[in-house]
């Protein structure tokens, strides 16, 4: 795999948030240091994965729409970074089985379980795709907070606008949370990343941080 090209995009974009946009994260103690995790993110900007991507001190595999891959230099910079290709719209089998195998290898894979960008800015719930991820390679889930990617990216921009960005770390949900079998185990995951970026944005707004 092209490490270096990575680590490399990942700096370049640690100083253009860092420096333009005057990145904070928190809670980073939760990021496992070794093994596989799903990330679990909330999504409202098209800047959220490249926020996360600079963000996490481990390297991620995110999944994008195929139609993503057909833009040359788009498509030449997500097959550099590992990204997997996803079919919207159907239950890509394809898919899950390269992000299952990757998490089982000691990746991690982060995706944004309410299916798409929130165009209110708000949180949406989690669907049970992400507890799906998580029991079938039976790794854990790493639920994220992103804020500020709205202000500085919204839907209706057509540049980027000057807005701080925080990114805030949660403690890792183990995929044995759930109590009852599937499918309604994996929704039982699913509620758990929404109940944990709840927290997340309730701890926000108790430290006064806008």
């Amino acid at each position: 795999m092209m490490n270096w090209f990575y680590d490399f995009s990942k700096w370049t974009l640690w100083l253009f948030f860092r420096f333009g946009h005057g990145l904070e994260v928190h809670g980073l103690q939760h990021v496992p240091k070794r093994g596989g995790f799903v990330l679990a993110s909330n999504h409202v900007s098209y800047l959220d994965p490249p926020v996360l991507g600079a963000a996490c001190p481990r390297r991620l595999a995110f999944m994008a729409r195929e139609s993503l891959f057909r833009h040359p230099l788009l498509g030449a910079f997500m097959r550099g970074v590992h990204v997997i290709p996803l079919r919207r719209g159907e239950a890509d089998l394809g898919a899950i089985r390269e992000a299952t195998a990757r998490l089982r290898a000691g990746l991690a894979v982060a995706i944004f379980p309410e299916g798409t960008r929130q165009l209110s800015g708000r949180l949406g719930h989690a669907k049970r795709g992400v507890g799906l991820l998580a029991a079938s390679a039976q790794v854990p889930i790493v639920p994220v907070l992103v804020r500020g990617t709205f202000e500085a990216f919204p839907p209706d921009a057509s540049s980027l606008r000057r807005a701080k960005i925080r990114v805030a770390f949660g403690a890792p949900i183990p995929y044995t949370t759930a109590s009852v079998s599937s499918p309604s185990r994996h929704q039982q995951l699913g509620d758990a990343v929404t109940q944990a970026w709840q927290r997340l944005d309730e701890e926000r707004e108790r430290s006064h941080i806008p």
